[in-house]
C-alpha cells in the first residue's frame, strides 16, 4: 500500500479564490485509511497517522471495497474518523480521474451504501459532530488531480 499511495497532503497554502465554496477541515488527527488485505488474505482496515504509526480498526465495512481502497481521513474521535477525500477505490486512482466534487459525491455513496458504524464510524461532512473544532478551510477547483488550498481559520 505504501508503494501504491505517497502519504502525501492533498491541499498547501496559497492565495484563496472567492468562487470557489470552503470547506472545513477539523481539528484531529489527520492521515489514511487503508482497506486491503493482510497476510492470511483476510480484510483489514489499517489507520496510518501522519507520523506513519499504523493502528488496525474494527469496522463493519463491505468487504468489496477491501481490494487497496484509501480514503484521506482525520479521527475526530478515538473510534470517530471524518472522510475528507478518496485517493484509490480498489486500486484505481479516482483522484487523478475525478474532480472533487464527483469524489465527495462518491465517499458519500460508499458510506451510505456500505458502512455500518458499529465499530469504527467513518462520517461525512454532514455528521460531524457540533463539538469538532474547525482548524481551517479547504478550496478545489473542478480539475481532477488538483491540489487544494488550505487557509488557516484565522485569516
Amino acid at each position: 500500500m505504501r508503494r501504491l499511495c505517497l502519504w502525501k497532503p492533498h491541499v498547501k497554502k496559497n492565495v484563496p479564490d472567492p468562487h470557489l465554496p470552503r470547506i472545513p477541515q477539523y481539528e484531529g488527527s489527520p492521515g489514511w485509511l487503508l482497506l486491503t488485505h493482510n497476510e492470511a488474505n483476510q480484510p483489514v482496515a489499517i489507520f496510518v497517522d501522519m507520523k506513519d504509526r499504523q493502528t488496525v480498526l474494527p469496522i463493519l465495512l463491505d468487504e468489496r471495497l477491501f481490494s487497496d481502497t484509501v480514503f484521506r481521513v482525520v479521527q475526530l474521535e478515538p473510534t470517530v474518523f471524518l472522510v475528507c477525500d478518496i485517493r484509490y477505490l480498489n486500486g484505481r486512482c479516482v483522484y487523478e480521474r475525478l474532480p472533487y466534487t464527483d469524489r465527495r459525491a462518491l465517499i458519500e455513496t460508499l458510506l451510505h451504501e456500505f458502512h455500518g458504524t458499529d465499530l469504527a464510524a467513518l462520517i461525512s461532512y454532514n455528521d460531524v459532530p457540533t463539538t469538532a473544532i474547525v482548524r481551517g478551510w479547504e478550496q478545489y477547483d473542478e480539475r481532477p488531480g488538483t491540489m487544494g488550498v488550505f487557509i488557516p481559520a484565522d485569516e
